[in-house]
């Protein structure tokens, strides 16, 4: 892994960047993709399951799911609209094991071990974290005696997919590491209608019955939708928890969002003061952003609402030394703080692997990287092997219904309306794609892979808090 934060010489001015459109036919026009066998992001290798086969899982057994979080409260409803009830939460986490949702309270791991380690025919245990935690907690129950694929299960096994519905086809900012600050690679589309959302949402559920989350979100600002709060409501009706992230600069509708009860809301920040935010988050104002997460908690208190705050800090060179100040901010107001690795989004990168330059926009988020992109690019190649880290981001819908083949690239289409296919002939489509084969054959479908750079974040937090 690359730890370098040296300041290097990147050759922009010499190379030209490619026009948007170009890109991603030039190398792959004749062939029209790759093959389903020779992907690394082929969707179709996971089983869907129906109600049947969770029965015959879980049997006669007290259920719980081990992770409170979003995917924990997703997966609760997906199990009761399938007819199934839950017992507790299980969280090794003393605040989450202090919180309720839709009923359901919350277990310390040790708590449930001294009750049904001994018993532990007795219950069945959905795991519902991410990929690292699992791993970890799949120990623990295997400790105690239990069995993987018999007294517990990875929730991804039910339900392999995390659809994502472009429900808002504009952004106010232009932040200058997001394809938004370029307008020759995406421009601001409409918003997608009530109407139109509660037919693909219903959709969704007849194709994967265990769904249990749909990130409302692709490059657009959510908020902005006024038929968001409708959209939220009808996915608690169904079952399904509603993944929001937002800038949080206009919050001309966040009380009516609010009142209607999305899962989770993921706020994106790089500073926390003018000098910092502003750079990379260009177009907004930290003044307004630090009043709004204020605003913000104060509405949930007041309500009494469950959503749950995630504050999302993407981590460059220039605000390393603000981190103290936001994880206190998230302490005080009762938000999860969740760095990451500050990184170009993948339209930037496929220019830099194919011409050497990136857009003028991305520069200032570019030369603040704590890796330079010629090592985030040794690290791809070098991890090339492996399989794309979002082949079950699928399907991707737009705000016009055009269903996109990735929910990492600019706005293009596989098929001109979700509502048309079933998800069974739209993942090949995603397979064979040329995004998904241009893609692959300069190895960033390992691009932006968080998890890869998760202990040099994890220092870094812990030298400047």
């Amino acid at each position: 892994m690359s730890t370098s934060t040296k300041d290097i010489s990147i050759p922009l001015s010499s190379v030209k960047v490619r026009r948007h459109a170009d890109r991603f036919n030039r190398e792959f026009s004749s062939s029209g993709g790759v093959s389903n066998k020779s992907s690394k992001c082929d969707a179709g290798k996971y089983h869907v399951w129906t109600t049947s086969d969770a029965q015959r899982l879980i049997g006669n057994r007290e259920v719980f799911i081990w992770g409170a979080g979003q995917k924990g409260r997703g997966f609760l409803l997906a199990l009761r609209r399938n007819g199934f009830s839950i017992s507790n939460f299980i969280d090794s986490s003393s605040a989450m094991q202090k919180k309720s949702f839709a009923g359901v309270g919350g277990i310390s791991p040790q708590e449930f071990f001294d009750m049904y380690g001994p018993k532990r025919k007795a219950a069945f245990v959905f795991v519902a974290s991410v990929d690292a935690k699992n791993k970890q907690i799949f120990k623990e129950l295997e400790a105690s005696g239990f069995t993987k694929g018999v007294d517990f299960e990875d929730i991804q096994t039910l339900s392999p997919f995390y659809p994502t519905i472009e429900v808002t086809g504009i952004c106010n900012l232009r932040c200058s590491s997001c394809i938004r600050s370029d307008k020759e690679i995406i421009d601001d589309g409409k918003y997608m209608s009530f109407e139109n959302y509660e037919k693909v949402i219903k959709k969704m559920i007849s194709e994967i019955p265990f769904l249990y989350l749909v990130d409302l979100y692709v490059w657009g600002e959510p908020i902005l939708n006024k038929d968001l709060p409708k959209m939220i409501r009808l996915n608690n009706e169904l079952g399904l928890a509603s993944g929001l992230s937002t800038n949080l600069n206009n919050i001309k509708n966040l009380e009516a969002v609010l009142d209607a009860g999305p899962a989770q809301i993921r706020v994106s920040l790089s500073g926390a003061s003018p000098e910092t935010y502003e750079i990379t988050h260009t177009g907004g104002k930290w003044k307004k952003v630090e009043n709004n997460l204020q605003i913000l908690s104060q509405l949930i208190s007041e309500r009494g609402k469950k959503t749950l705050v995630e504050v999302y800090f993407h981590i460059y060179k220039h605000n390393v030394h603000e981190i103290g100040k936001i994880k206190e901010v998230c302490r005080k107001l009762e938000f999860n703080f969740h760095p990451s690795l500050g990184i170009l989004f993948h339209d930037f990168a496929l220019q830099y692997t194919q011409d050497g330059a990136v857009s003028e926009s991305a520069r200032p988020a570019m030369e603040r990287l704590i890796i330079p992109m010629p090592d985030l690019v040794h690290d791809v190649i070098e991890n090339g092997s492996k399989n794309c880290i979002l082949t079950r981001v699928v399907p991707v819908v737009n705000w016009d219904l055009t269903v996109m083949p990735c929910c990492t690239y600019s706005y293009s289409s596989i098929e001109k309306n979700y509502l048309d296919l079933p998800l069974s002939e739209l993942i090949p489509m995603r397979t064979q794609s040329s995004v998904c084969a241009t893609c692959q054959s300069h190895s960033l479908h390992r691009w932006n892979n968080q998890g890869f750079y998760s202990e040099l974040v994890n220092k870094i937090v812990t030298e400047n808090s």
